[in-house]
């Protein structure tokens, strides 16, 4: 499987809040770095994308595309945030992932909010 597959079945999981799905594509000791911090693991993978049942808004990642000419590869992505009564999107914003890869899984995944930055740093052209 590609890592374009890859990327892409990890951001249908986390979109259908389908965690088995989600920790499938995941190296057994993937590093997320998430907003409050490292996240190492399928555990705390699966804690990390587990949503708030009580919150009012739904976060859906929306994928771009996925730069592979280089090493790690680089995600480029839509946060959109969404009312969970599906009222209509209440925010959106682009980001990048940098998205190293280990045996066919996703061994590091890092955010960017600004996608230059995240393919200068995979030593890609902007």
């Amino acid at each position: 499987m590609s890592s374009v597959d890859v990327i892409r079945r990890f951001v249908d999981a986390f979109n259908a809040e389908d965690l088995d799905a989600l920790v499938a594509v995941l190296d057994p000791h993937v590093e997320i770095q998430a907003r409050r911090g490292l996240v190492v693991g399928h555990d705390e993978a699966r804690r990390w994308a587990t949503r708030n049942p009580a919150g009012h808004l739904h976060q859906h990642l929306v994928l771009d595309g996925v730069r592979t000419d280089g090493h790690p590869a680089v995600a480029l992505l839509r946060r959109r945030w969404g009312w969970k009564d599906d009222s209509g999107v209440a925010d959106e914003h682009e980001f990048a992932a940098l998205v190293t890869m280990r045996e066919g899984k996703i061994a590091r995944w890092q955010p960017f909010e600004d996608g230059g930055e995240a393919l200068r740093a995979a030593g890609l052209d902007a």
